[in-house]
């Protein structure tokens, strides 16, 4: 009987660990998007010229994903800076 409890805590206790990495890994993600965020801002700023190249890229591709549903530009706007924040 004293070993049931002694594995018991031990399947507990790798839990918790599991319960932690994996907060960890969804705080990391978070302050990691954020990071990619700011960059992406800075060196939107530092080149206009290549950010509109870039975004009218993001927009034909998206564009030839969903073309078919013919969506507001506003919402292919947020779809895409959805992708920014979660991908």
């Amino acid at each position: 009987m004293t070993r049931a409890f002694a594995l018991e805590g031990t399947k507990f206790s790798e839990g918790e660990k599991a319960i932690e990495d994996l907060f960890f890994s969804k705080e990391d993600q978070r302050l990691m998007s954020k990071l990619l965020q700011k960059v992406k801002e800075q060196s939107d700023l530092a080149d206009r010229h290549a950010a509109e190249g870039a975004k009218a890229a993001e927009l034909s591709a998206l564009k030839q994903i969903v073309g078919k549903y013919d969506l507001p530009k506003d919402v292919l706007e947020k779809l895409i800076k959805w992708k920014h924040v979660h991908y």
